[in-house]
This record gives C-alpha cells, structure tokens and sequence, in this order.
C-alpha cells in the first residue's frame, strides 16, 4: 500500500465533513436552522478537543480500514 500521510488537521477534517454531511442529510428544511448550526458547532467542538492519543487511534483505525480493503480488492482481480 502507498504511505499515505494521514495529519491530525486531516483526521480532524475527515470526522467532521462525516459529522457535517449527517446534519445536512437530516435538514428538516432547505435552510439551516439554529438547532442545525448548533449541533454542527457542537461537533466541531468535539472533533477540535480530540486528544493527540484518539487522533492516533482513529488515523492508526483508517489506515488498517484501507489495507483492509486494499486486500480484499487484491483478491479479487
């Protein structure tokens, strides 16, 4: 597999466009509403306090992810 340089910054990114992507897939409306912006700064709150130790636990969790399925690809050509 190539070495893929997954940084804290993109870790941090990657979980909350997944967390962004839930709220605007549950919008009751077109717009926003206040309860939505909240729950999103509330998320990001969250992703932003991660720890240096769960960001490394979630980059080493993906890593294994993709060269689980880089595996099972391989195996099936």
């Amino acid at each position: 597999m190539t070495d893929i340089n997954l940084s804290d910054d993109l870790i941090k990114d990657f979980i909350y466009s997944m967390y962004r992507k839930e709220v605007l897939l549950n919008l009751k409306g077109v717009v926003l509403t206040e309860d939505d912006r909240k729950q999103l700064h509330e998320k990001r709150d969250f992703v932003n306090r991660l720890s240096e130790a769960e960001l490394s636990d979630i980059r080493a969790w993906v890593l294994d992810k993709l060269k689980l399925l880089e595996s099972q690809h391989q195996e099936r050509s």
